[in-house]
């Protein structure tokens, strides 16, 4: 049997569209989950695989980072061999790694199945949207944008409840079997559903700038991690650090001579997509590196359940709908810089809340409040005006560009955050592997977690700092027609035309 074609423009719908996009849906749901199940399972793999912070951080970062890596190679393969082919072998080999990490029995089996399931999200999260975007008319297409973005809300949601209801009950590799019927639904309903498609003219896989991309982003994780143990000046952190940034400039030098280069240089040059993108990247490096503290400070020096811990994080998500909600009115109001700009300061205001006010679990849902309102109103402007600045042929390695600087925010959040926290807890208590046993280690990680929930919080103000210095502010009224095309949320007239000219520039360069 042939397998099915995504619809051509011949103004018809595709009467599959709503069951495509639940697939779609379900299989950025659990990519999504993951994360939020395994935060509540930390002190649990602590104590039964006896390690400490730094090998934490690398079984949280062994997903996040390899996703990065990967995220633009595999949206060119994905766009050359077929997307539905892509998003089923990624959500098949999330179902392998899932297997091989709930049967873990040592670290570095755990870190080898979460970098699987990098790879695995990494090929799934771009062919989601490109299926959603081939099989939806114009006039459906927003509407099926926002349920599939929900699905991603309802897995950073569901993930701390699940994840702690799972390990109260079972033990700690069950928020990784809880994959697997997930998976199982996608594979089936999806090799019967999904039509398949696939680039008119795909680009070339560009396998040099794959390694040299990588290595740049691994390094520079690498570094931060292992600053816990040897600290930051040391040789070996400082020769990771340095071969990030020969690995960065080499990769710059190479994309810009390639005549088919992974990252549009074009585009990030202009300073509105640079402080967008950037905004992002910083908001997500404070969220992953608050999250992946207070679930463990919860659990440790507040003596909450893993079920309990979930339930308190859960707020996050509800504050983010409200922010979410009061996004496009802001924006409108005072451009995208006013509403990214306002949502990462609210953001850095909460996060500061998290690790400074007295007074236990009020203060915490205080923060949490103000954080999940902070990243609401700031998300939705930043990606409005990063896909408003390409034409729609270009759509696509915007949205990778932006993505995968997204997940490296959040590697290097758990790299940094979670690095201050274990050289303040190694210098303030007897450390040793595995969570704190005794009220002195506790008292000790409490302080260290204060700590680097302050470094969270003024890394996302230093991100509000710089929106606001490279977003368009709110444009004036128009003279003429309204709304026109290419039209970014606060984008001034000066900006507009620099944009045009911008994208004049970028056609004659090929």
């Amino acid at each position: 049997m042939q397998p099915a074609q995504a619809p051509k423009a011949s103004g018809v719908a595709d009467p599959r569209r709503w069951w495509v996009l639940g697939i779609l849906s379900l299989a950025l749901f659990v990519i999504i989950l993951n994360n939020g199940l395994l935060n509540v399972a930390l002190p649990g793999m602590m104590r039964d695989l006896d390690t400490g912070i730094a090998l934490t951080q690398w079984i949280v970062d062994g997903y996040a980072l390899v996703f990065a890596a990967c995220l633009l190679t595999a949206g060119t393969l994905s766009d050359r061999y077929g997307r539905k082919r892509a998003t089923l072998l990624g959500t098949a080999l999330f179902g392998v790694g899932s297997l091989v990490a709930l049967s873990a029995d040592g670290a570095g089996q755990l870190i080898a199945a979460r970098g699987v399931m990098g790879v695995a999200a990494a090929f799934v999260m771009p062919g989601t949207l490109s299926i959603l975007v081939e099989v939806f008319p114009p006039e459906e297409r927003q509407r099926a944008i926002a349920v599939w973005g929900s699905a991603s809300a309802l897995g950073v949601a569901a993930g701390p409840i699940v994840g702690g209801a799972l390990v109260s009950n079972f033990w700690w590799g069950s928020v990784f079997l809880v994959n697997l019927l997930p998976v199982l639904l996608v594979l089936v309903a999806g090799a019967l559903l999904l039509p398949e498609s696939a680039a008119q003219v795909p680009r070339p896989a560009d396998p040099v700038g794959a390694v040299l991309g990588s290595s740049a982003m691994v390094a520079l994780v690498y570094g931060a991690i292992h600053a816990a143990d040897e600290g930051w000046a040391s040789a070996p952190v400082l020769g990771a650090f340095s071969a990030s940034a020969a690995a960065g400039c080499a990769f710059a030098v190479w994309e810009q001579r390639h005549p088919s280069p992974m990252v549009d240089f074009v585009l990030l040059r202009k300073p509105a997509f640079l402080g967008a993108s950037a905004g992002n990247m910083l908001l997500f490096l404070g969220l992953a590196g608050t999250l992946f503290v207070l679930t463990q400070q919860l659990q440790f020096a507040f003596g909450y359940s893993a079920l309990r811990a979930g339930l308190a994080v859960a707020p996050l998500a509800l504050a983010v709908g409200i922010g979410s909600a009061l996004a496009p009115g802001l924006a409108r109001r005072t451009g995208a810089r006013g509403g990214v700009t306002s949502g990462l300061a609210c953001a850095a205001v909460g996060i500061l809340a998290l690790g400074r006010l007295p007074g236990g679990y009020p203060a915490v849902l205080t923060g949490l409040v103000l954080i999940g309102i902070g990243v609401g109103l700031a998300l939705t402007p930043a990606t409005d005006t990063v896909m408003g600045l390409v034409p729609p042929e270009r759509s696509g390695n915007a949205a990778a560009l932006n993505d995968t600087m997204q997940e490296l925010g959040n590697a290097l959040g758990v790299a940094v955050v979670g690095t201050v926290v274990a050289r303040g807890y190694t210098a303030g208590a007897d450390a040793r592997p595995g969570p704190p046993a005794t009220d002195a280690a506790r008292a000790a990680f409490d302080a260290a977690a204060g700590s680097g929930l302050t470094v969270a919080a003024s890394i996302v103000a230093a991100g509000a700092v710089l929106t606001a210095l490279l977003l368009p502010g709110a444009r004036p009224k128009p003279a003429g027609p309204a709304g026109l095309a290419g039209d970014v949320p606060g984008q001034s007239v000066r900006d507009r035309t620099a944009h045009t000219a911008a994208d004049t520039t970028y056609e004659r360069a090929q």
